[in-house]
């Protein structure tokens, strides 16, 4: 008996075989999925509350585009028939908007400490905002080039993304007062959390106060 087998909709990109260009916009339209891996490990080694929240936004930014979806039943491109997924809604993208969002707040949080850091780090940090452009631009390109999407589609999802991005940042700014509340809580305490939001260069910080003579004394 032959049993028809399903897959995740998050990480699974099908594409034609022997299409070159397919296959790496395939793993291309992926990033989303290490998007989300990445700020979890962000949130579990450096245990800094905001990163916390703003991991929670990516999270309720995914559930919103899901939402729009099944409220707007707008159908995908005629080549959902090829990917199996003519059940399915296309309207947001939420590959695309889960990039877009993050590009947007990660931008506002790079132009509010751009005065406090130093010119490295300045570069570093447009560094990082244009490889998640590029990295955007590119999930964008591969759901309508692999069929997934049409173009209104996508462009809905960078839009709803940038909103939202732009948005939860105000969201972040406005819940800044509670982060050094939640970090002295016991149990965060004693999980190492800490509040770095409006630190420039955190980890320069930390070097300086590892460096330092009295605290190795402390430690000893």
């Amino acid at each position: 008996m032959d049993v028809l087998l399903k897959h995740t909709s998050l990480s699974c990109a099908q594409y034609h075989p022997g299409d070159s260009i397919g296959k790496l916009l395939a793993y291309v339209s992926l990033c989303p999925v290490l998007l989300l891996c990445y700020q979890s490990s962000k949130v579990y080694t450096r245990r800094e509350v905001h990163e916390a929240v703003l991991l929670a936004g990516l999270v309720l930014q995914e559930a919103a585009a899901r939402a729009l979806k099944h409220l707007l039943k707008h159908p995908r491109p005629a080549t959902c028939t090829i990917l199996n997924l003519c059940h399915s809604h296309g309207m947001p993208s939420s590959h695309t908007s889960m990039m877009f969002a993050y590009l947007a707040v990660s931008s506002c949080i790079a132009l509010q400490l751009r005065r406090q850091r130093g010119t490295a780090s300045r570069l570093l940090a447009a560094a990082e905002q244009l490889a998640l452009a590029a990295a955007g631009v590119g999930v964008a390109c591969s759901r309508v080039y692999l069929g997934y999407h049409s173009s209104d589609q996508v462009l809905a999802g960078a839009l709803l993304g940038s909103v939202f991005g732009v948005a939860w940042f105000g969201v972040l700014r406005m819940l800044a007062p509670l982060y050094g509340l939640l970090a002295s809580w016991r149990l965060l305490q004693q999980l190492g959390a800490k509040d770095t939001w409006g630190v420039g260069e955190p980890l320069a910080v930390e070097q300086a106060a590892f460096t330092d003579s009295s605290y190795k004394a402390k430690m000893a």
